[in-house]
């Protein structure tokens, strides 16, 4: 057989199913329109009101609003240190450590650093965590247990390049077996410029159908009222699977936190250097610091179990 030349051109055979929704979408707006006039007909006849649910609802709404802004309204100032921060760490190549008293140096100096114009000034406390690992790996577990509740950009690239690292001194010396080249693969139809013009299309038609199919005004309704009720089910659901993440859970040896202050940027280093912390056993350790007032530190707080 020999090689035929190609013609691109519209799949007439494939979309020919497109003449059969004609019909359809003409009643439909025919329908529509109709029920747009028989909507029109009822307005002077039926009237609505919220009922007695809408007082109470104002009412916890503006409630639980005021409650949201006094527990989140106030933005604590936030500084994160960790081993891989350009000129924190020690060691040579990917591998970097910081154990935990040069932490504490790091998060001391910060405060008083007056080269950054975004350091806190003025009397206020501080909340200050640790976390603290001797392996990589371990390292990584603890900075995901703390970034699954309160994730930081800075605590998130910690915890990869950690993970990242055990497993690349874990499998340097395996060797991934190749196949053989080429391989099967799926054509990738929707990278046609037609083909995805013509999904589209085809979906909007459809789309445009299904709103119509098995539909009326007062079934709309009923469904918007059910889908309200499984929304608010969601909802509650949501959240106490949210509370649910903390049941039983234990003291972590890995972390920990200590809050500090009041006073100034050279009173709150001298008390984070002051007391017992943990030493140099510990030779991975990042920090966060919050620094603000009681108010705007107390959601944090309580989320670190002080």
């Amino acid at each position: 057989m020999n090689w035929a030349p190609i013609t691109l051109r519209w799949p007439e055979q494939s979309t020919q199913w497109l003449s059969d929704l004609d019909n359809a979408k003409d009643l439909a707006t025919i329908e529509l329109a109709s029920a747009g006039q028989r909507l029109e007909g009822l307005a002077d006849l039926a009237t609505t009101s919220p009922g007695p649910v809408g007082t109470a609802a104002e009412a916890a709404v503006a409630a639980g609003r005021a409650g949201l802004a006094d527990a989140l309204g106030e933005v604590p100032a936030c500084l994160v240190v960790t081993p891989f921060q350009s000129g924190v760490g020690q060691g040579r190549g990917y591998q970097r450590y910081l154990s935990a008293p040069n932490l504490l140096q790091q998060l001391g100096e910060k405060l008083e650093d007056t080269g950054d114009d975004s350091r806190p000034a003025g009397s206020q406390y501080a909340l200050v965590v640790m976390f603290l690992g001797t392996r990589y790996d371990k390292f990584a577990a603890t900075l995901s247990r703390f970034n699954a509740v309160l994730p930081m950009p800075d605590l998130q690239r910690a915890e990869r390049r950690a993970k990242n690292l055990f497993a690349l001194d874990a499998e340097k010396w395996e060797l991934p077996n190749a196949g053989t080249l080429p391989r099967w693969g799926a054509l990738p139809l929707e990278r046609c410029t037609v083909t995805k013009a013509a999904t589209q299309a085809l979906n909007s038609q459809l789309s445009a159908l299904e709103s119509y199919a098995d539909s009326s005004p007062m079934a709309d309704l009923a469904k918007l009222a059910k889908r309200k009720s499984s929304q608010a089910q969601a909802q509650a659901q949501k959240l106490a699977d949210l509370k649910s993440m903390f049941d039983g859970a234990a003291a972590d040896d890995s972390m920990r936190a200590r809050l500090i202050g009041p006073g100034n940027a050279a009173e709150l280093r001298r008390q984070l250097l002051q007391g017992d912390a943990p030493g140099h056993e510990w030779g991975l350790a990042a920090g966060l610091m919050l620094v603000g007032s009681l108010k705007g530190l107390s959601f944090v707080q309580e989320l670190v179990g002080l």
